[in-house]
């Protein structure tokens, strides 16, 4: 647990706590920086591996919500060119709440209560609509079914 204290305050300090409250403040239209990114991304997973592994008791779910929105944040920013066209504000916020409810979807196994979550985290904001409903919530279902392969290979081998 050393070593992941150490990681955490060297090499990225934003990865300490749950990290819920600073994405609802990114989905409200804070700017906080160096919240995502591979080093928040790395210290964040090693540390939640390692806090559950070792038996403490910490949830997952608020670590694994900031795990999903690092990924979905940096999905944008992959050397792809035809993610040029998401590379603005809007469409990096919607992957923001998409990350963040496959994450949460995925800690819980609920694809609903993940796409709800991260409406209620950002619901001051009006960037929410039908359409970025309906991806969201495809994002999590696409999350939850994943995780649910993952178990049944790891219970009966593939």
């Amino acid at each position: 647990m050393a070593i992941v204290a150490l990681m955490t305050i060297k090499l990225a300090p934003s990865a300490t706590g749950s990290g819920i409250t600073e994405i609802m403040a990114c989905l409200n239209g804070v700017n906080y920086p160096n919240f995502v990114g591979w080093k928040v991304l790395f210290v964040k997973s090693v540390g939640v591996v390692m806090s559950i592994g070792g038996s403490l008791a910490i949830g997952k779910e608020g670590p694994l919500a900031h795990i999903g929105c690092c990924i979905g944040v940096m999905i944008v920013y992959l050397p792809i060119p035809a993610f040029k066209y998401f590379q603005n504000e809007v469409s990096k916020r919607e992957f923001f709440a998409a990350g963040v409810s496959a994450g949460v979807s995925a800690a819980f196994g609920s694809p609903i209560g993940g796409s709800l979550f991260a409406y209620e985290l950002s619901h001051p904001t009006t960037f929410w609509t039908f359409d970025m409903i309906w991806r969201v919530f495809f994002c999590s279902s696409v999350s939850t079914y994943t995780l649910s392969i993952l178990n049944q290979i790891n219970t009966n081998g593939i």
